[in-house]
């Protein structure tokens, strides 16, 4: 599989954020800056919950014949059950299904992955499964750092180390903590 260059794809992302007014609704950063830092014969494999902000980013993409994007929850585009890991009981109006079959566009491996999952964290079954893919790098981004914590502690388990940690007072004077962690396998350093 084709290498991704890391830097230059968060450059581009970083570029494309800082020409915002800096308000950015989770679904709403332009990624067409880090598609183009794929080399030739490279994928790009999108996974979104929100199906308009997937359309939107079919739109904002059609150009791009390297890029698919899967309009999903990632533990269920994985095959797992759905799970809501910082949650005792499924939230209401919403059963935990059993295992589903694997979406046909994720690939066997990747190289780098960017996960952004919901307040209560990826959880150990999509930590799992994205260690899996063997990716030589994983960009995690998190709203609460608890669940960063529980995730970090799973990816750990599974072979990776912390490279980096930031963390941004995206919203002062408020508890709320934007986390971005980098993690690589510890067989690729």
């Amino acid at each position: 599989m084709a290498r991704v260059d890391l830097a230059r794809a968060l450059r581009a992302w970083g570029e494309a954020v800082a020409g915002t007014d800096g308000d950015l609704p989770a679904g709403d950063v332009d990624p067409r800056g880090a598609v183009c830092a794929v080399d030739d014969g490279g994928q790009v494999v999108g996974v979104e919950g929100a199906g308009p902000a997937v359309e939107d980013a079919r739109a904002a993409l059609a150009e791009h014949p390297w890029v698919a994007l899967v309009a999903s929850r990632v533990d269920e585009a994985f095959g797992l059950a759905r799970t809501d890991p910082g949650r005792r009981r499924p939230r209401r109006g919403r059963a935990r299904g059993g295992p589903r079959a694997r979406h046909d566009l994720l690939p066997p491996t990747a190289d780098v992955v960017v996960l952004d999952p919901p307040r209560e964290g990826a959880g150990a079954a999509v930590v799992a499964a994205i260690a899996d893919l063997r990716p030589r790098t994983v960009v995690h981004v998190a709203c609460d750092p608890a669940a960063l914590a529980r995730d970090a502690a799973a990816f750990v388990a599974r072979g990776y180390e912390l490279s980096a940690l930031r963390a941004f007072d995206a919203f002062p004077m408020t508890h709320h903590v934007e986390c971005v962690a980098t993690f690589r396998r510890a067989d690729a350093v």
